[in-house]
């Protein structure tokens, strides 16, 4: 039962997230001061401070003017204002507290996050004492590291300054609000619908000859009314799609019987967050193909590829022993100007890592050629990226030397704790038994429902549609064709299929669902009285309490953070003593 130690140090919350990733500040609506014992030894950028009442050095919190002063220094190392302003609004949101909504900076503590970040350096300079962060395996995922940031910033600087595109975007809206009016029948048997789509397509009136259908007791009609394709069966939606106006369907198989769709109308009704959603995706697909141009004017700008040697690899010729001859094959696929060369052997050992159980089988299968160009292009961008990270020299910028030097911290941290501390951590079963006594109530299941049903913006509409409901008319032909009904997005009550506890629903939907068992179907209106549901109980689950085998691994793991967060702070305790620890931060003030 051990924790992903790679992220360890964040699961318990000792390790500051990276600065890409960091919370937001607290609410400006008053400005907090870091009062510092004394200035910077010499003037440096970022870090501008000012004389308050008194004479005390004050610094803001949030401004990038300030970010680089040192509130602290363990050993040799400074802690900045920035790392600890970024703890704090992370503190701060975790919380709820009134400095993040805009309080007063009183509440703000700055003890807790900044003995947090002291003890991940005292612990990080440990880590680096023992040589753990000289072993092979630390210096490579380093390496990947770095590679992967660079590549990170050169895409989004390629990405800047696309733009969605307006044709694009209107055609995505349309697709997702497209609304179709529809007048339908329903056939319980195949034949009598291809004969009625006969009549129909001979000239006869669709209404004329759906009335007589419903009187011979043949069919079920519904009224025409706008319906999405989201309340429809996929398969009348993908009818009406392919409708024109005045068109008229052949027979479409449901699972309760056959429907024939006249199509009387479409139209597109403004939704602005469709239209959000819409202009998101083309700006994705915009942002993908600047990214897409610029590999490409990296390929002409340094590299030189041998298309027909590329084309010509068969990864799957002769099987396991020819692959394997191919990982040995050191013929060149490209060459890049002030950067290694891709060899057939490189490429071979990309490929190879996409099959953690063997080779033999995917060769077989006829699988492993398929990866082939996607994989060059990827191993041939990476080092194209580097190059042109080199070319703009990206690794020298402060941001991501900052990063770097971040994410080493992170990784020696988690590195000393899997290595030093958690060796010591051992878990029993009376912890585990101690917390799920502890914490008994919390795996008490409250009465759990799931429901289907129809929304509607009037209780005429839903009064009506229970009693359709009561007299056999299937629910998902009502879907398709009840008039008055709520857009899906616009319900409050979503039916997905996934259980509603009664604890997280309105209690006026839960009083109206008290006693139902499946199959039951219920009235109820929201709240407001502008929203009406014709509910159908699909199942319900009774209170129950979660036994301890259930939770045994979790609680588990739990008890084990518990013990690895107690042990990391003795360690920490400890090296107080012996290495120098130096705050510069007396308070935070307003």
């Amino acid at each position: 039962m051990r924790l992903p130690f790679i992220l360890l140090g964040l699961v318990l919350g000792l390790v500051p997230a990276l600065s890409s990733a960091a919370a937001p500040a607290p609410s400006k609506t008053f400005t907090a001061y870091a009062v510092l014992k004394s200035e910077p030894s010499a003037p440096r950028p970022g870090c501008r401070v000012s004389r308050g009442e008194g004479g005390e050095i004050r610094a803001p919190l949030y401004e990038p003017e300030t970010a680089a002063c040192p509130v602290a220094r363990v050993a040799d190392e400074e802690i900045r204002l920035d790392e600890l302003a970024d703890a704090l609004a992370a503190s701060h949101m975790a919380s709820g507290s009134k400095a993040r909504r805009g309080g007063t900076a009183q509440g703000m503590d700055f003890k807790p996050p900044l003995d947090r970040i002291i003890d991940v350096r005292l612990l990080t300079l440990e880590a680096k004492e023992m040589g753990l962060t000289d072993h092979p395996d630390f210096r490579a995922a380093m390496e990947a590291f770095r590679a992967s940031t660079l590549r990170t910033t050169l895409q989004k600087q390629a990405a800047a300054t696309a733009k969605p595109d307006p044709a694009q975007v209107d055609r995505l809206y349309k697709a997702a609000v497209k609304q179709w009016k529809v007048r339908s029948v329903m056939f319980d048997k195949e034949d009598d619908a291809r004969r009625f789509r006969e009549a129909v397509g001979k000239g006869g009136s669709f209404d004329a000859l759906a009335r007589a259908a419903v009187a011979e007791k043949k069919a079920k009609g519904g009224e025409p009314g706008f319906v999405s394709a989201q309340q429809m069966v996929p398969e009348l939606a993908r009818a009406a799609d392919a409708l024109k106006r005045g068109q008229v369907s052949p027979p479409v198989k449901l699972a309760n019987g056959w429907v024939v769709l006249k199509l009387e109308g479409i139209r597109y009704p403004e939704d602005a967050k469709a239209r959000a959603q819409a202009t998101a995706q083309s700006l994705a697909e915009q942002q993908h193909k600047a990214v897409r141009k610029f590999h490409e004017s990296l390929v002409k700008k340094y590299a030189t590829v041998d298309e027909k040697l590329l084309q010509s690899i068969d990864f799957e010729a002769n099987g396991e022993v020819g692959f394997q001859a191919l990982a040995k094959d050191g013929r060149v696929l490209a060459q890049i100007r002030g950067e290694k060369a891709i060899t057939v052997a490189e490429l071979t050992a990309e490929i190879s890592k996409k099959f953690f159980h063997g080779i033999a089988d995917p060769i077989k299968e006829k699988r492993v050629n398929r990866h082939k160009m996607d994989t060059f292009e990827v191993l041939l961008g990476s080092r194209l990226f580097a190059r042109e990270a080199t070319e703009r020299k990206l690794d020298q910028s402060p941001a991501f030397v900052r990063r770097v030097e971040e994410y080493d911290r992170v990784f020696a941290f988690n590195t000393f704790i899997e290595k030093v501390v958690v060796p010591g951590v051992k878990v029993t079963e009376a912890d585990a038994l101690t917390l799920y006594e502890k914490r008994k109530a919390q795996f008490t299941f409250p009465q759990m429902y799931r429901l289907d049903g129809l929304g509607f913006g009037s209780a005429k509409a839903a009064q009506s549609t229970l009693e359709k409901l009561k007299g056999g008319t299937d629910l998902e032909w009502l879907r398709a064709n009840a008039e008055g009904q709520l857009q899906a997005d616009d319900q409050a009550i979503q039916f997905q299929g996934t259980p509603i506890s009664v604890n997280t629903m309105p209690p006026s939907l839960a009083k109206a669902l008290t006693g139902a068992q499946p199959g039951d179907l219920r009235l109820y209106a929201s709240d407001d009285g502008k929203q009406h549901y014709v509910l159908r109980v699909v199942d319900q689950v009774p209170p129950s309490v979660k036994p301890y085998a259930d939770v045994r691994e979790e609680l588990a793991r739990e008890a084990e953070a518990e013990k690895i967060t107690a042990a990391v702070k003795d360690y920490a305790g400890k090296l107080r003593k012996v290495q120098k620890v130096d705050v510069i931060i007396t308070r935070i003030a307003s």
